[in-house]
């Protein structure tokens, strides 16, 4: 074999190695993400951990490491926002699990996702999860105080606004909604939801002062300089078609509403995660 062709098995080598490596990172890895939000209409200081989209998926033995990752970040207060387990998967104990194990480090806000609410047994996991301790929130709100001052918590379960509820939209979530924005008129509102699509089909334009989401994997595959290239029904390989999803992790603000998507634990998809690490987001208002 000549120089030539020796370099190139080893340049093709070297490549196969980096992928195989990169994948491993980006599904075993815990990243942290930190968002600092200062705002005036509260007086509370809190440091608040979000995470999402588990899917049974276990860092160490009943998720120690994960565990003690967020015991490190110190938190006041952390966010759940859904699919901690597989709709087909009858095991919910490792979800279950963690929750009872979250509510020993701060207190707990959860919502449920996509999978949850596709559960074979969604009311009976409903009812483990509150055992927990976890607040459990289906369109309904909270207030939440901390001792320099208090916030409010709501979840919108599904979305308000499908052609079902047409043409006057007068649901149960669409209400909530309506009550949820206007409370937050006097008070820093956090409203947690599963799916960004909510925001971006028609939240991006209501008064929000902070919107939490998962379910985009982070977007599954990113790229440099493009960032994520897979989320449902917003981009590639979604139903509708655009060439890239519009929000598939980070902070995105509009004019009077702000969202941020964290970019989920764990992946059910066949496609895996790349370039593109499990994440673990702080957010530190005032």
């Amino acid at each position: 074999m000549n120089k030539r062709k020796s370099l190139k098995l080893l340049l093709a080598l070297l490549f196969v190695v980096c992928i195989i490596c990169e994948l491993l990172f980006s599904s075993n890895y815990l990243n942290i993400s930190t968002l600092n939000i200062k705002t005036d209409k509260t007086t509370a200081s809190f440091r608040a951990v979000l995470i999402s989209d588990l899917h049974n998926k276990e860092y160490g033995k009943n998720n120690k490491k994960l565990l003690k990752t967020i015991y490190e970040q110190h938190p006041d207060v952390i966010f759940v926002v859904g699919d901690m387990l597989n709709k087909d998967d009858e095991n919910r104990d490792i979800a279950l699990n963690l929750y009872s194990e979250l509510v020993k480090l701060a207190d707990v806000y959860c919502c449920l996702g996509n999978h949850e609410n596709s559960y074979y047994d969604t009311e009976g996991l409903k009812r483990d999860i509150k055992k927990t301790g976890a607040r459990l929130l289906e369109d309904e709100m909270e207030k939440v105080d901390f001792t320099s001052g208090s916030i409010t918590v709501g979840c919108l379960a599904h979305y308000p606004y499908y052609e079902s509820d047409a043409p006057d939209y007068n649901s149960y979530q669409r209400h909530f909604l309506d009550s949820f924005i206007e409370q937050g008129k006097d008070n820093y509102s956090i409203l947690l939801a599963h799916e960004p699509e909510y925001f971006y089909w028609a939240l991006k334009d209501k008064n929000l002062d902070l919107m939490l989401c998962g379910h985009t994997h982070g977007g599954i595959i990113r790229l440099p300089f493009i960032g994520g290239l897979i989320a449902p029904n917003q981009g590639l390989l979604a139903k509708n078609g655009d060439i890239l999803p519009d929000y598939t992790k980070g902070y995105y603000s509009t004019s009077s509403a702000n969202i941020y998507i964290t970019g989920g634990l764990g992946n059910e998809m066949i496609i895996p995660r790349f370039y593109n690490p499990p994440e673990i987001s702080v957010i530190n208002v005032n």
